[in-house]
């Protein structure tokens, strides 16, 4: 009976890891595709608008989940300017996204980068830098949605194998 119990926890635990495998390849999908919608939302803002960044911050933050913690971070950082840049606020709010541990190192670096370019420049030219970000993204989303694809079943057949096999061993 206790083999049994073993047995059963051993299952359990490699689908829960499988399950955890395939929760991580869909996070990174939800936050890449928040991502896109602020950056069009940012885009379409600053061209019809004329909004700065401390308005379109404030008015991301109703509009994000992962992203709700930054936008009020760095809404809050740049009304009290305490001589920082914005990049300086940027690098520092993006640690604290919930799920970033999800993001492989290029959506970080991208991530990184938009930082770098917002609110730097003249609206042309960041509406302009917008434009190549989305468009980047964009290719990074669809790439992470080909791989969800192709991992998602495979991680969750492999940790059902693995626990298979450890049951067989255990037995």
């Amino acid at each position: 009976m206790l083999k049994v119990c073993g047995i059963l926890l051993v299952l359990a635990g490699c689908s829960g890891l499988g399950g955890y495998a395939v929760l991580r390849y869909a996070t990174r999908i939800r936050i890449l595709g928040e991502l896109e919608q602020a950056l069009q939302f940012l885009y379409g803002e600053i061209e019809y608008s004329g909004c700065d960044i401390i308005e379109l911050s404030d008015k991301l933050v109703l509009r994000s989940r992962y992203f709700e913690g930054l936008w009020r971070n760095m809404h809050d950082r740049l009304q009290e300017y305490d001589g920082q840049g914005f990049y300086y606020h940027w690098k520092k709010e993006l640690k604290e996204v919930m799920g970033m541990e999800c993001l492989k190192e290029e959506d970080r670096e991208l991530l990184l980068a938009i930082g770098e370019n917002i609110g730097n420049t003249d609206r042309q030219t960041q509406l302009h830098t917008l434009h190549i970000f989305q468009e980047r993204l964009h290719g990074i989303f669809l790439q992470a949605k080909q791989e969800y694809r192709e991992k998602a079943k495979v991680s969750m057949v492999v940790w059902i194998t693995a626990g298979l096999f450890l049951a067989l061993v255990l037995v």
